[in-house]
């Protein structure tokens, strides 16, 4: 089964990543280092402790400041700003793969505790999405998939749910998410001093969804072949007018700058491309929103062309100014 964004994987050193994206250099991975194992963790997986990787004194540290696996790739990805942020591992090392394409409710013992927290959570998505709810199974990610055969489990901080469609069923999913929250205070979360949209609180528990392409090649840099850094430190303040690829990993928005730190080059200072590589930020915007972004202004050859986009990677480096909630 080939890798796909926000599967899991475990290294040979025993330490798992998240896959992120859909763009790999060849015979590599693009990830997060999620999980190192540690005699005094506070997880087990496979029989193991871990603990949290980007975690440091109870607390999230900055993507800059995250322990990675890093090994040369010889391709543009060991330089490219996008990916400054992310792990780069070899295939070879890589012991176990465990796939986000899996039903829950087929895999989790019936009975079990994370059987019983996905058929909640899949019945309140039905509530909430209506027509827009897939009709074939959605997948899982986070502790609960590491965890889905352990029936030890007894509670879960929230349900990492994946959905696979391209931006126009994706899109229609992520709004209706964030139209649920905008109706129903209640449902609204406030969590790492923020509030999301797109994620939710239910009669089932906290929602947390994950969106991913069906198509690899619809991801805006998939194929990547070249990488430049034009401008190391930009801050720009802009309206967001495009948005089609606004909930996936990374996060595509095209701004019109409104502020800018430094002088755009012509070609981008009428519409520039922010490319989002953290996941804090994925179903935030849409067209209409104002955000304030940093970081370096870099010119991406793909397959299908020049892109010249401002990266963010880190998430205190981008901003929501819109309310998340309005009108209501």
């Amino acid at each position: 089964m080939p890798f796909q964004d926000q599967d899991y994987v475990v290294m040979r050193g025993g330490q798992i990543l998240a896959i992120h994206g859909h763009c790999h250099p060849p015979e590599h991975l693009v990830g997060e280092l999620v999980f190192v194992p540690s005699a005094t963790g506070d997880y087990s997986f496979f029989g193991t402790p871990y603990r949290k990787a980007y975690v440091a004194g109870g607390r999230g540290t900055s993507e800059r400041d995250r322990e990675h696996i890093r090994f040369p790739t010889g391709t543009c990805f060991d330089h490219a700003h996008p990916f400054s942020a992310k792990s780069l591992v070899p295939v070879s090392q890589i012991d176990l793969h465990l796939s986000a394409a899996v039903d829950p409710r087929a895999e989790a013992a019936p009975g079990s505790f994370l059987y019983e927290y996905a058929e909640a959570h899949l019945t309140e998505l039905t509530r909430i999405l209506g027509d827009a709810m897939p009709k074939t199974p959605l997948g899982l990610t986070g502790s609960a998939r590491l965890l889905l055969k352990d029936r030890a489990v007894q509670s879960m901080h929230d349900y990492d749910v994946v959905f696979t469609g391209g931006p126009q069923s994706v899109g229609l999913i992520a709004r209706r998410l964030t139209d649920y929250g905008q109706v129903h205070k209640e449902a609204r979360l406030h969590e790492h001093g923020k509030g999301w949209r797109i994620r939710l609180r239910t009669s089932a528990g906290i929602l947390c969804p994950f969106f991913r392409y069906s198509s690899p090649a619809d991801a805006p840099i998939s194929g990547l072949t070249a990488a430049q850094t034009l401008l190391q430190t930009v801050t720009v303040s802009g309206r967001v007018i495009e948005d089609a690829h606004s909930a996936y990993l990374p996060t595509l928005l095209a701004i019109v700058p409104e502020r800018t730190s430094v002088s755009l080059p012509g070609e981008v200072d009428q519409r520039l491309l922010v490319l989002v590589s953290h996941m804090r930020d994925r179903g935030d915007f849409f067209i209409g929103d104002r955000g304030t972004f940093t970081g370096a202004l870099c010119h991406l050859g793909t397959p299908l062309g020049d892109l010249q986009v401002l990266s963010v990677v880190d998430g205190s480096d981008s901003t929501l100014d819109t309310p998340p909630w309005q009108h209501y």
